[in-house]
């Protein structure tokens, strides 16, 4: 079974956008699911991408996100629903010689999971955080889920992802992932 590792992995943040966040699921415990990701891949380097789906249309990444992101903000702009259509996309996430790609944003049952699709088969290993993916219905993204772990993706939660990735508390980053953990916990 594959682990998440912090040399290895890239978090993909998939369309978190204005128009998109207040129709999905529980909009404001996936935004702080989310935010924790960023802030914790943030503090072990882990690199990220951030996909924005006809932003002209759907707005830009919120603004929670993009102020998490900081001067990491540089959202890659598609069309198909999943980032994997795009050579722009394909280019950024080659060049950062990583396998593992850590999978979380909207809608799970659209553009989540063709990502996850189209990331497994070219060979990554894809680890889905639960609690940072939603769509519109819950049955979609239960759905979304079911497929994307049978198709061979590693269902994790955020906080599972993030403690597997740093492995122990001698890790050097190990006390700032756990004031993440805490002052995220307040809002779960």
């Amino acid at each position: 079974m594959a682990r998440l590792d912090e040399k290895r992995a890239v978090l993909l943040v998939v369309d978190i956008q204005e128009r998109l966040l207040p129709v999905v699921q529980r909009p404001d415990g996936l935004l702080d699911r989310i935010t924790f990701l960023i802030s914790a891949c943030r503090v072990l380097s882990v690199p990220i991408l951030v996909t924005e789906q006809s932003p002209e249309k759907l707005g830009p990444t919120v603004e929670q996100i993009r102020q998490a992101l900081g001067d990491a903000y540089r959202p890659l702009v598609k069309a198909s629903f999943s980032p994997f259509a795009g050579n722009e996309f394909r280019r950024s996430l080659a060049s950062l010689g990583r396998h593992q790609i850590l999978l979380c944003g909207i809608e799970a049952h659209v553009c989540v999971t063709q990502a996850g699709l189209d990331a497994l088969k070219m060979g990554w290993e894809v680890f889905l955080a639960r609690d940072a993916v939603s769509s519109r219905f819950e049955p979609d993204t239960e759905v979304s889920l079911f497929r994307l772990a049978a198709s061979g993706a590693h269902i994790v939660t955020s906080e599972m992802a993030v403690y597997e990735m740093i492995r122990g508390a001698d890790h050097q980053h190990f006390r700032s992932v756990q004031d993440l953990v805490k002052r995220y916990a307040a809002k779960r």
